[in-house]
């Protein structure tokens, strides 16, 4: 009995072992697979032992229960397209790895000969070009690294911190959502705004290289709280309102009156017209906040306030300030001034729409409103300005890859990224992956610029870039800084531009574009006293990214 007993012992605790390794290994084996894979090939291997003899049924079986405990509380890692995920073994939670690098080269038909009189070696002339802004030679335009997932099925979360942005803290997004259904969200924190199709689609998969001049007026990302969601037939229709203020830190004693709101829907996903996109909607914003002047560049004016309320910079990142509007604050010697003396108010609509069948796409948005902005002057008259402005774009796309079709692209009332059926691999060379041609229209006009400097001190708001007729035609001499009165002015460009996209796999595109601006009138450099008039620019851009 004593020889039977042990020998019985013995057996038991050799299986246990045996269990525990042969399970360990099988987990070791798969644990870098995905749920399903994992399962399905312990499960083979189990299934494989006991066939072959070297587990019973009865330990296969007993095997299998405990892979199945283990499994039901066991996070699983996927990979897709560079993108790693975490995810709960119930799927009710996860967290993913995110990140883009656009790095750009530009060449622009401007130097300090086309801007300047004076001798383009000269130090003393560098100098002076204080308030210009023009295409650099390369920059690194996004380097972005953030996190994403959800928690509990129904909150949402993005947070992405950008290495090349200025203010904020880095910070580029930062949002949490509340997404019990696809009908109805709530959306809290900083994220784009309920304006403009080309803003709400991500600067991975826009058409060109850089947005329209629609997007120079859009809120853009903003720290307020949304709404939003899909309705109709297919979910084919999407809605958003929003509140939100204008300054990450806003230190305006009175509450930003600030609103964004949009309306889509795509009668093609609704009627069931495969491989087509019939995109329309409605968008505006109204906005009534306070800006923070501050001091100017200009040597002739120093002492001197300015807050500028509306801004243009050429396509393509070209040439800036292709039209501003300052409004003059309090003078800064011996004054003391609020931060936020320059109160603005402007109000836009906008319209958009995608038509696309297959490989061909038009898409094109148009924008109209006004600004308006006034310097509260302590027992003067107070300075104003105001503008009408318009904007707006048409984008033709062409795939010459085969198979490839803007509707496949299409979620939610947005552009995603073009899909890669034949991923080129870099180590082999093979595949083509995906290419695709862009040609763009584009253009702004302001109108009925009115300043009245009021009792401003130096009486210096003003007006930068390409401006012409009323009052501003006796002012081009003066760097289209004004004095007393100004009214009847206008400034208006339009570009045209050619491009090709490479979108080599899903986590590696190439960029290519030629965007030609024409000024309807003469640019005098603001701040140098030897200025040239000018009333173009040429600009090619090249952009290799990275996305994951």
């Amino acid at each position: 009995i004593d020889t039977t007993y042990c020998f019985l012992l013995f057996r038991r605790t050799i299986l246990k072992i045996h269990n525990k390794i042969l399970a360990g290994a099988v987990a070791m084996a798969a644990a870098s697979m995905s749920m399903n894979v994992y399962a399905d090939t312990t499960e083979d291997l189990i299934n494989a032992l006991v066939t072959k003899g070297v587990l019973t049924e009865d330990e296969g079986a007993l095997l299998s229960r405990s892979h199945g405990k283990k499994m039901a509380n066991t996070p699983t890692i996927k990979n897709s397209g560079g993108k790693f995920t975490l995810q709960s073994a119930d799927g009710k939670n996860a967290i993913a790895i995110t990140g883009r690098m656009h790095f750009d080269t530009r060449a622009s038909s401007l130097d300090s000969d086309d801007v300047s009189n004076a001798d383009a070696l000269d130090a003393e002339s560098d100098r002076d070009f204080k308030s210009i802004n023009a295409a650099g030679e390369h920059e690194m335009r996004r380097a972005r690294l953030g996190i994403k997932g959800k928690l509990d099925s129904v909150w949402k979360y993005n947070v992405v911190l950008n290495a090349a942005g200025k203010g904020k803290k880095g910070m580029d997004t930062a949002e949490l959502t509340f997404a019990p259904s696809k009908a109805f969200n709530i959306k809290m924190g900083q994220f784009k705004q309920a304006f403009n199709l080309e803003g709400l689609t991500s600067s991975n998969d826009i058409d060109t290289m850089e947005r329209s001049f629609v997007n120079q007026i859009s809120p853009h990302k903003k720290l307020g709280i949304g709404l939003t969601g899909l309705y109709g037939n297919k979910k084919a229709g999407s809605w958003m309102v929003t509140k939100y203020q204008e300054a990450f830190k806003d230190t305006d004693i009175d509450a930003n009156a600030n609103y964004s709101a949009r309306l889509t829907y795509d009668f093609a996903k609704a009627n069931k017209m495969k491989n087509n996109i019939f995109h329309v909607g409605v968008s505006g914003f109204t906005e009534d906040y306070g800006m923070t002047p501050k001091t100017s560049s200009n040597s002739s004016i120093n002492g001197t306030t300015h807050a500028r309320i509306i801004k243009f910079k050429s396509a393509g990142r070209g040439y800036s300030p292709l039209f501003g509007l300052d409004v003059q604050g309090a003078s800064a010697t011996g004054v003391k001034f609020s931060k936020q003396n320059v109160q603005v108010e402007s109000e836009f609509g906008g319209l958009e729409a995608i038509i696309a069948s297959g490989p061909f796409k038009l898409q094109s948005e148009y924008t109209s409103g006004e600004f308006e902005a006034e310097n509260y002057v302590s027992g003067g008259t107070n300075t104003t300005a105001s503008a009408d402005v318009k904007a707006w774009y048409l984008t033709a796309g062409y795939i010459l890859t085969p198979g490839v079709k803007y509707s496949k692209s299409y979620k939610g009332g947005k552009m995603k990224g073009l899909k890669v059926p034949n991923p080129f691999d870099f180590k082999t060379g093979k595949g083509m992956g995906t290419w695709e041609l862009i040609a763009r229209i584009e253009g702004y006009q302001v109108d009925d610029i009115n300043i009245n400097n009021g009792a401003a001190s130096g009486s210096e708001s003003r007006i930068r870039g390409t401006a012409s007729g009323g009052d501003c035609a006796s002012t081009a001499d003066t760097y289209k800084v004004s004095s007393g009165t100004v009214s009847g002015c206008k400034s208006q460009a339009n570009t045209y531009t050619l491009g090709i996209n490479w979108l080599a796999n899903k986590n590696v595109k190439f960029r290519a574009a030629y965007a030609q601006t024409n000024f309807d009138a003469d640019v005098l450099a603001p701040d140098n006293t030897d200025a040239k008039a000018f009333d173009d620019e040429g600009l090619f851009s090249m952009r290799m990214q990275y996305m994951f």
